[in-house]
């Protein structure tokens, strides 16, 4: 990638350098920050998952976490007493630990209101080189990356079968228009064939969605969790048996065979390697 390419990618946050550096520290390699909004459920096994394939591309580098949900760190810190830090508590950590450059990599699905929080946060320690790779969704080349690593998994048939791919959906501007330009893709590279995007909230909304489903004519339907973790909207909101689930509304108008993927994107280790692409450009800048 050419330098010229880099600028919609990164967003580089330099505060106060130079500052009392020794020459030990300067010479320490980056440490890496995942930062995610967080869950309390079981699919926080992905987050390892994501780990493992990040210190296989990344030998030797610190690795840590931070999450950006108060909820969820709260509801963690009481139902299993785990403390979770968001991204201030990590960054100072890491200050602490003699580092002066961090790559924070958001693992957020578009740039919407969590990933502008992880780029205000970057900003709260002095002394820091800091560089923010770009969530999942941040370019048409993105997209179309993601789009080819699940439809690897779609089946073959995509006339009696559909595929609904469903996620969280976003509050804001930048967010929802990040949506729009992903299902347009799906749209233009499924003329035809019965290949479906919505979310939870927002548009393109569940009953626009189901009503595609029904006038396709397929006979089964699998849900795919447009999510980084199949957490509580997978398990309840998708696939959940509450007459407002995805599955339960199809299953009112019409006997179809459903199936349900389990496993959100951070299992998707083609969608990974974009995440991991995107902290390799922001680990670059820092060089």
């Amino acid at each position: 990638m050419h330098w010229g390419d880099m600028a919609p990618w990164l967003l580089v946050v330099p505060l106060l350098l130079g500052l009392g550096i020794g020459a030990e520290a300067a010479a320490k390699k980056p440490a890496i920050v995942l930062t995610t909004f967080g869950t309390s459920t079981a699919a926080f096994d992905t987050y390892k998952h994501i780990e493992n394939l990040a210190k296989e591309r990344f030998p030797g580098y610190e690795i840590r976490w931070a999450y950006t949900s108060g909820k969820v760190r709260r509801k963690v810190l009481q139902e299993q007493g785990k403390d979770l830090p968001d991204l201030p508590q990590v960054l100072k950590d890491l200050k602490a630990a003699g580092f002066t450059r961090v790559a924070v990599q958001s693992l957020m699905v578009v740039p919407g209101e969590e990933w502008d929080l992880t780029v205000k946060q970057s900003r709260t320690v002095p002394g820091l080189q800091v560089a923010c790779g770009q969530p999942l969704l941040a370019s048409q080349t993105d997209r179309i990356w993601v789009l080819k690593a699940l439809a690897r998994t779609f089946p073959r048939d995509l006339q009696q079968n559909a595929v609904v791919l469903v996620g969280h959906g976003s509050p804001s501007a930048r967010g929802q228009a990040a949506f729009a330009d992903w299902a347009r893709l799906v749209r233009s590279r499924y003329p035809g064939q019965n290949v479906f995007f919505g979310v939870v909230t927002g548009q393109p909304s569940q009953a626009a969605v189901l009503a595609a489903v029904r006038q396709s004519g397929a006979t089964a339907v699998t849900f795919i969790p447009f999510l980084l973790v199949a957490g509580e909207h997978a398990e309840k909101d998708i696939l959940g048996d509450q007459p407002e689930s995805w599955k339960s509304q199809l299953l009112q108008t019409g006997k179809y065979r459903v199936e349900g993927v389990r496993k959100g994107l951070g299992y998707q280790d083609g969608v990974v390697r974009l995440y991991l692409d995107h902290l390799d450009e922001a680990l670059k800048i820092l060089q």
